[in-house]
């Protein structure tokens, strides 16, 4: 049997980094290879268990990138890489611009220098240090993320497919979707990064907004869920769910709507289709996840250092996130509510019928 070529696929820290690069990585299994992915040690290992990889899963392989960079660390690494003949090596470039690291790039040439002299190494021109290079693809990095990582790697690999087809997760979970749902509305209140978070007291506010007849179910970390009870109203049912991420994945599945912030939780709603509106305060929704899909971003772009890019905050406070007022989040759950009851033939079933706040 002739030997699989090998790719080295990377780095990825989010969840819906990840899945907004699962076509190309998937195209590349189909061809035959064999994909190595990195990723740092914050990516739950769950979650790439729940990624449709398609029917050549067992070619891919992951290795957890050295963090922090301790002699260790770094020692385990690079023995893995050096067993590693990699044809390929691709540097994704979701990262916006002004967040770009140069230390991947620096780690990845200088492992193909050490191990990998007859590698392609790649990825886009506009990446720090991209001058260590084989291949320097022209990206757009004002595409959105799914759109922007497979226009550079189909560039590096002429793939002819304009579009990426739709990431999708395991069938099992995607099957949730045709399930009865649970929530009217399910929200998820929590980030990455903290001036991606809205602040807590606004969820009060919008609650009270919601029509009682609604079945509010809230799914988030246990530190998230803890301070969303302190504040969200204590005569109003609320479900919380708790679990695994599969779980988690699977709550916003069988909800009517979602409202996320800008999270890995969106990308999974776009991938399930459910109805969701995200939050974005520090990114322009234009860049990120684009405005051709289930999800609706709302962003008010009345800062001077919007959009950033960073995931921290220059500003005594994150106004970009706390000027988005209840209000109209609210309006926009409404508006997909009442199209999702449209949808289904009738208005969603009504409070009495909500699970019990935990």
């Amino acid at each position: 049997m002739t030997p699989r070529r090998t790719v080295v696929y990377g780095a990825f820290k989010g969840m819906g980094d990840l899945l907004c690069a699962v076509p190309a990585i998937v195209w590349e299994l189909n061809q035959g290879s064999s994909v190595v992915l990195l990723v740092f040690p914050q990516l739950p290992r769950e979650f790439l268990e729940l990624i449709d990889f398609g029917p050549h899963r067992a070619a891919l392989r992951i290795s957890v990138l050295p963090q922090p960079a301790r002699f260790g660390n770094m020692r385990r690494f690079l023995a893995q890489m050096s067993h590693l003949t990699p044809a390929f090596v691709w540097l994704s470039p979701h990262s916006p611009a002004a967040a770009a690291s140069w230390r991947i790039p620096l780690l990845l040439a200088a492992v193909r220098r050490l191990y990998w002299p007859g590698a392609v190494l790649g990825g886009a021109e506009s990446e720090p240090l991209s001058r260590f290079f084989d291949v320097r693809v022209p990206v757009d990095r004002g595409l959105p993320f799914a759109e922007r990582e497979w226009s550079g790697y189909s560039t590096l690999r002429n793939i002819a497919h304009p579009s990426p087809p739709p990431a999708r997760l395991r069938e099992s979970i995607m099957r949730s979707r045709s399930e009865p749902p649970i929530h009217d509305l399910l929200i998820h209140p929590g980030a990455g990064a903290p001036n991606r978070r809205w602040p807590l007291e606004h969820f009060s506010r919008l609650v009270s907004l919601i029509p009682g007849r609604y079945r509010i179910g809230v799914v988030a970390l246990p530190d998230d869920a803890a301070a969303m009870r302190r504040v969200l109203p204590a005569d109003r049912p609320i479900h919380f769910c708790s679990g695994s991420l599969e779980e988690a994945i699977r709550a916003l599945g069988r909800s009517r709507v979602a409202l996320t912030m800008d999270s890995g939780p969106m990308f999974f709603s776009r991938a399930l289709g459910v109805p969701t509106v995200s939050l974005f305060g520090a990114s322009d929704p234009a860049n990120v996840i684009g405005y051709a899909s289930s999800v609706v971003p709302l962003y008010e772009k009345g800062c001077p250092c919007q959009p950033c890019g960073s995931p921290r905050c220059s500003q005594r406070s994150v106004i970009c996130m706390e000027s988005i007022g209840p209000a109209a989040v609210a309006a926009r759950v409404l508006e997909l509510l009442r199209l999702a009851g449209a949808a289904d033939g009738g208005v969603p079933e009504p409070a009495r019928r909500a699970m019990p706040a935990e």
